[in-house]
């Protein structure tokens, strides 16, 4: 990412002083900020949250706010959280009254070239629900030039196409991974390119933390350092950006049971 880069951590589940009830579990995003930036929305007894407003635009999420309902239909609206500046869409997710939330979705990143890419230089890998990673293809050298993705289901075995590699590096690796050995990381460097494609934002090194141990650094360690650590059990793909090299790449999160 051209400019600054934040590192992010995902810290598991630790219990909330303030409230010792509540279990808050991530952040995502930027971890620290003045106190007019921090926002929490809790339910009070008995509330069942009713709508989720979400002002957004094609990049972004620019706020949210929150409606519940207490017994006897009283509703109210949480503050703005956000929206300092605003997007192009406004959207409401409206719960039934039987229907509640037992997860969230998201991404986490991206790291790399914060260009917008044309359609052929977006890629994006996504396991299936019953699916676990199994083997990371980097082909590397100086820097990242392409990675692959292998997915394993009972004796179902899938592939992803190869992203990046319209060059190709001096060293092919594979990373394969145990039956019980779950990724839970990643980290790595942004830095230009160098030689004959030279002057773009790309990943020059990354390496891939299981519960078990670290496979890395591949690539040259030189630039911006980045990290991020997620629960275990919540890794549900990577995307980004490609031509030459892999010019970006973030995280697909699920929630987890835990």
């Amino acid at each position: 990412m051209e400019g600054v880069l934040q590192n992010v951590n995902v810290p598991r589940a630790q219990t909330n002083k303030k409230n010792a009830g509540l279990i808050p579990v991530g952040l995502w995003g930027r971890q620290s900020g003045d106190p007019q930036n921090e926002w929490s929305f809790q339910l009070d007894q008995g509330q069942k949250l009713k709508t989720i407003t979400i002002d957004h635009g094609d990049d972004v999420i620019y706020s949210l706010m929150f409606t519940t309902e207490a017994p006897g239909g009283v509703l109210t609206t949480s503050n703005k959280f956000g929206g300092w500046n605003g997007g192009q869409t406004v959207s409401e997710v409206t719960l039934d009254s039987d229907e509640e939330i037992v997860g969230i979705k998201g991404s986490i990143g991206t790291w790399g070239t914060s260009a917008l890419g044309t359609p052929q230089n977006t890629w994006s890998f996504q396991l299936e629900p019953t699916y676990n990673l199994k083997k990371i293809t980097i082909d590397h050298g100086d820097l990242i030039y392409s990675l692959m993705f292998t997915a394993q289901n009972k004796g179902l075995t899938y592939t992803s196409e190869k992203a990046g590699g319209w060059n190709g590096g001096d060293i092919v690796s594979e990373i394969t991974f145990d039956g019980d050995e779950k990724i839970n990381g990643i980290s790595g460097t942004i830095a230009l390119s160098r030689g004959t494609y030279a002057g773009y934002t790309v990943v020059s090194s990354i390496s891939f933390m299981t519960n078990k141990k670290v496979y890395g650094p591949f690539g040259n360690v030189r630039g911006t350092p980045f990290t991020v650590q997620w629960e275990e059990g919540s890794f549900a793909g990577f995307y980004g950006l490609a031509g030459y090299y892999i010019d970006s790449i973030g995280v697909y999160l699920k929630a987890t049971n835990r």
